[in-house]
């Protein structure tokens, strides 16, 4: 009798498993995407694939279930024409959706990227494919500055697959050496792609081993007062910055993966507004570099955000993850001769300097006086490993954090 009930309440166990893991769990009222497919980008009239996909089930007893999906629970799409495609997930009753993107222009890694970009037309969506965007010497400058001077949708195979060795410059021209802001300039998707810069250490200097020079000023992103600049699973690795701008509003990082970046990982520099930075991870920021802009220290870290007007400005830093930044574990680094300069004039200085004042996880501060005198600004949910400063607030009011808003959640 004892082997019977075992075998009933073991059959239970197993059924009622089932049941959750196929998504028809009882209290299920809603379905949310944990994980994107493998491929969102197609040339025209390809066959869409949408393994990697995970949808799990938001239950009324707080609890979540894996939904177990099937070809017929995807929605047709028309990849015959270009553009953003909606993709509804639909089972039991409950539904979710993502984009899949079709390609008005297809470039592989032995074509001219600068040249296509600037033959682009607005609106346009560009497939970077998988491949390896790397100058062949230093009179190749295909992706050295490649200039998007209109609103463009610019989306790579995976950080893993689409590698590129060069950096962006968004919402500007150059001209005479110098860059033009453009008015207005908004609309800007940069996703799933790595950008790498590789660097040598020869005594304590940083030298960068691509034929682009050994210095890297504006790093892999640099936008210029841009509305609407989106930076979607990306991977930054070897940059002086990640993404670097000067005016952005409606600026969306999610789910991007910076690692050995040597000043910010992210890092505006007049005004930030109706930003989220929301699931990326920061890792090996700014370790042992010493770097000097104007004869001046410079602020590492994994976040540096600049506000230039009193007021709101919907700042959201939600649920990333960061450690390993902005230490002093080995010896010193030099980002150039400047640095090691200055660090021989205030070496007595130099490390309380760099690594406590000055170096830090986030950094909020006023580009035009030293009040920092906003609100409406949320850090939440971030996990911090290992730093010696989490949050720097560079304003000469000691009870800022409340003053202005700030929520510390964790």
């Amino acid at each position: 009798m004892k082997t019977k009930f075992k075998l009933i309440i073991s059959l239970c166990f197993i059924c009622c498993c089932a049941i959750l893991f196929s998504g028809c769990a009882s209290g299920a009222v809603d379905y949310f995407l944990t994980r994107f497919p493998e491929k969102i980008v197609y040339e025209k009239g390809e066959v869409p694939n949408f393994d990697g996909v995970k949808v799990e089930t938001s239950n009324s007893d707080g609890t979540n279930a894996l939904v177990r999906l099937k070809e017929e629970n995807f929605s047709r799409v028309d990849t015959s024409t270009s553009g953003e495609k909606k993709v509804e997930i639909t089972k039991n009753g409950l539904s979710t959706a993502f984009n899949i993107y079709i390609a008005d222009i297809v470039v592989n890694d032995s074509d001219n990227l600068k040249e296509i970009i600037a033959n682009a037309k607005d609106g346009n969506i560009i497939y970077l494919k998988q491949g390896n965007y790397e100058p062949k010497d230093a009179f190749d400058t295909r992706y050295k500055d490649v200039v998007i001077d209109k609103s463009l949708t610019i989306i790579g195979d995976g950080k893993d697959k689409t590698k590129f060795f060069g950096n962006f410059i968004v919402g500007a021209n150059l001209v005479n050496n110098e860059y033009k802001n453009i008015d207005n300039f908004k609309d800007v998707k940069i996703m799933n792609i790595g950008f790498e810069l590789p660097y040598t250490q020869k005594d304590n200097f940083i030298y960068y081993s691509g034929p682009y020079g050994k210095v890297d000023y504006n790093g892999a992103i640099r936008a210029f007062n841009t509305q609407n600049l989106s930076i979607i699973g990306c991977g930054f690795k070897g940059y002086a910055y990640g993404i670097l701008g000067d005016d952005l509003t409606g600026f969306y990082c999610f789910n991007n993966n910076f690692r050995n970046i040597l000043k910010n990982a992210i890092k505006t520099t007049k005004n930030t507004k109706n930003a989220t930075i929301h699931k990326n991870i920061f890792m090996d920021i700014a370790t042992n570099v010493i770097s000097v802009d104007n004869n001046t220290q410079s602020s590492l870290g994994a976040i540096e955000l600049s506000f230039a007007k009193e007021g709101n400005v919907g700042v959201i830093v939600a649920k990333n993850t960061f450690t390993r930044i902005g230490l002093h574990i080995g010896k010193d680094i030099y980002y150039d001769e400047s640095a090691k300069t200055f660090a021989n004039q205030t070496n007595e200085k130099l490390y309380k300097m760099s690594y406590v004042n000055n170096s830090s996880i986030i950094t909020l501060k006023s580009s035009t006086t030293e009040d920092l005198e906003v609100n409406g600004i949320i850090l939440s949910t971030n996990n911090y490993g290992q730093t010696l400063t989490n949050i720097r607030m560079k304003t000469i009011k000691t009870n800022s954090i409340d003053q202005n808003g700030v929520i510390l959640v964790e």
